[in-house]
């Protein structure tokens, strides 16, 4: 879906629309918490194990919501507003769809809508400083709301689709809790660590060893406490579950520090020659990365197998036909 700007009323309403979500998440789950405990323990004469699962399922929709709350309100969006000025960018409060955009969280899911996003230059390089709502399905609706905090900096050439994973968004609040899902035939080492890996379209492996020097991996280091990366044709992806203008004014500043380093340092790289020269003529032939779909269903299958031995263990015992 491309991008539908729409007047500014109404995109004042769309981003209050977007708020709301979460907050509304936060009342209903932490209201229910202490119902379904006063139920339990001073309305039913035993108490119902079932029924102990509503309030965790409620507190974890509310920390989850909460986090949203916090990482994504409309003080951090005004901050990104108040530095337009200064930089001589644009900032846009609402917009529907995902513009030109291809990455892994924009190529997939619905309904996203980008907010409270900040295009600027660096040293020639555009930047976009955003924030990305979406769904998992038109079927599959978060409670929560599903939120991304991005950043996108144009690149002069077109690369191969690389992913340089860092497990962030694939942890909730602080924990792991799936795997990557590329392939792992696509893995290149680069020697960016073990706390990371890369993952390389067919017929870029060359590119990205030339890409990922000595220095840019030191670079991408730092840039991975916070981000996960990805790179696909002109674009260099960074994903976070929490916004870069979140937090103390300081955090602030050093997030916009990394952020317009690493434009800076795309600007002045040595690759950009060397992806020229391979592009004379017809030009290398990039392919995308490939999920490892066998991979993710034997984790999903495991884990749902997981579940339904633990809920049958639940309902079997409040049944009384353990004892």
């Amino acid at each position: 879906m491309r991008d539908t700007t729409s007047s500014g009323d109404d995109a004042k309403e769309r981003f209050a629309a977007i708020m709301r979500t979460p907050r509304r998440a936060a009342l209903i789950s932490g209201a229910l918490v202490p119902v379904a405990l006063a139920v339990n323990l001073f309305v039913l004469e035993n108490i119902s194990w079932p029924l102990l699962g509503v309030p965790v399922v409620a507190t974890l929709v509310c920390v989850l919501a909460m986090w949203n709350v916090i990482n994504f309100s409309p003080s951090v969006v005004a901050r990104l507003e108040g530095l337009s000025p200064a930089v001589g960018g644009r900032f846009t409060l609402w917009k529907a769809g995902v513009g030109d955009y291809e990455g892994t969280p924009f190529a997939y899911g619905t309904d996203h809508q980008r907010f409270g996003m900040l295009n600027y230059t660096v040293q020639g390089m555009p930047v976009e400083i955003g924030h990305l709502a979406s769904q998992v399905s038109a079927r599959a609706v978060a409670p929560t709301g599903r939120r991304h905090a991005y950043v996108v900096v144009r690149l002069p050439e077109r690369l191969p689709h690389m992913i340089l994973s860092f497990g962030h968004l694939s942890r909730v609040l602080g924990v792991r809790i799936a795997p990557d899902q590329w392939h792992r035939s696509q893995r290149v080492d680069v020697g960016s660590g073990r706390g990371s890996r890369l993952f390389v379209g067919d017929g870029g492996e060359q590119i990205a060893r030339g890409f990922f020097n000595r220095e840019m991996v030191q670079l991408f280091r730092l840039v991975g406490r916070h981000y996960d990366v990805e790179i696909k044709d002109r674009n260099l992806y960074l994903y976070a579950a929490r916004s870069a203008a979140a937090g103390t004014a300081n955090r602030w500043s050093a997030q916009r520090a990394l952020i317009e380093n690493l434009a800076a340092s795309m600007a002045n790289s040595g690759v950009w020659d060397l992806v020229r020269r391979q592009s004379r003529g017809r030009g290398p032939v990039y392919r995308a990365l490939r999920a490892d779909v066998a991979r993710g269903a034997a984790i999903f299958f495991s884990v749902a197998g997981v579940a339904v031995v633990v809920l049958s263990a639940i309902v079997i015992n409040a049944a009384g036909l353990l004892e």
